[in-house]
C-alpha cells in the first residue's frame, strides 16, 4: 500500500518545510524559539535561492509518497537522501565555525535523513517479480534527465560560483556572493543530486509517476515564474530557466511517458 506508512508522514513534515520556505522564508532570518535564525542577511539572491530550494524539496516531498518503496527502488533515491541530508547538517555546521548551534536545517537534515533510512532499509513493500513487460530500468529518459541534473547538482556542490557568472548568453543567476547564499547553493545542489539518483532508481510506472509528476511541473513552473518575476517581469535568459525546462521534461515523462506499465499486483511499486 502507499498511503498511510512511514513515508507518508515525511511528505507531510516536508510538506510543511516546503511552506515555510515558500511562503514565510523571513522565518530563516529569524531566531525561532530555541533554534537561532539559519542565516544573517536577507536579499532577493537569498530569496530566489530559498524559492527554487522549495520548489525541489516539494518534488521530493510528493516523490516520498507517490512511489511503493521496496527493497530495489528505494536505494538511489536513499543514498541520494543521505547525502543532502549531511550537505545540509555539515554546510550548518561549518557556518558556525564547528560550533553545534541549533538552527532549523539541523531538523530539516534529519527529517530528510530519517525518510531516506526508511526507503533505502525499510521500505513498505515487497519487492516485486520480474515480468517480460517491465522493462530494465536503465538506459532510458530517466537517465538521461538524472545525468542532466548529477551534472547541475555537482556545479552547485563544487564550484557554486558558477551561478554569478554569465555564461555565453545565459546572465549570471546571482549578483551578490555572500557565505549564506553559498550555503544555500550547495543545499540546492543536494536536493538535486537527491531527484537525480531518484529519477534513475525507480521504474516509473503509470501509476507511481503521478504524484511525483505533479511535483516536478509544479517546481518546474514556481521556479521559471518566480525567475522572471525577480527580473521585474522581463524575460532575462539565467541557468534556473534551464534547470525549470530539465524538470519539467523529467516531470512530463514520468507523468504521462513512463518506461514500465503498471504491474498487476497488490505489492507493485
Amino acid at each position: 500500500m502507499a498511503h498511510g506508512n512511514f513515508s507518508d508522514l515525511i511528505f507531510l513534515v516536508l510538506l510543511a518545510v516546503v511552506v515555510q520556505w515558500l511562503a514565510l522564508p523571513a522565518t530563516l532570518f529569524q531566531d525561532l524559539g530555541p533554534l537561532k535564525a539559519q542565516f544573517s542577511a536577507r536579499s532577493a539572491d537569498m530569496d530566489a535561492a530559498i524559492r527554487f530550494g522549495g520548489a525541489l524539496l516539494l518534488m521530493i516531498a510528493m516523490t516520498f509518497s507517490g512511489v511503493r518503496w521496496n527493497p530495489k527502488n528505494g536505494k538511489m533515491a536513499g543514498m541520494g537522501g543521505f547525502i543532502a541530508a549531511g550537505c545540509m547538517a555539515f554546510s550548518t555546521l561549518k557556518a558556525d565555525s564547528y560550533a553545534p548551534v541549533p538552527r532549523p536545517f539541523y531538523a530539516y537534515a534529519a527529517v530528510l535523513f530519517l525518510g531516506s533510512l526508511g526507503i533505502f532499509r525499510f521500505p513498505s513493500n515487497a519487492l516485486p517479480k520480474k515480468t517480460p513487460e517491465t522493462k530494465n530500468n536503465h538506459g532510458n529518459f530517466s537517465d538521461k534527465i538524472a545525468l542532466a541534473l548529477i551534472g547541475a547538482s555537482l556545479l552547485c556542490l563544487l564550484f557554486p560560483d558558477h551561478l554569478f557568472l554569465d555564461l555565453g548568453p545565459l546572465k549570471a543567476q546571482f549578483s551578490t556572493k555572500s557565505a549564506d547564499l553559498s550555503a544555500m547553493i550547495r543545499v540546492v545542489g543536494s536536493l538535486m543530486l537527491m531527484i537525480a539518483l531518484t529519477a534513475s532508481g525507480v521504474k516509473w510506472n503509470p501509476n507511481n509517476g503521478k504524484m511525483a509528476g505533479l511535483g516536478g511541473f509544479i517546481a518546474a513552473g514556481y521556479t521559471a515564474f518566480s525567475t522572471f518575476r525577480a527580473d521585474s517581469d522581463v524575460f532575462v535568459p539565467r541557468l534556473f530557466y534551464i534547470y525549470a525546462a530539465v524538470i519539467f521534461l523529467y516531470a512530463l515523462h514520468i507523468f504521462a511517458f513512463p518506461s514500465n506499465p503498471v504491474i498487476v499486483s497488490a505489492k507493485n511499486e
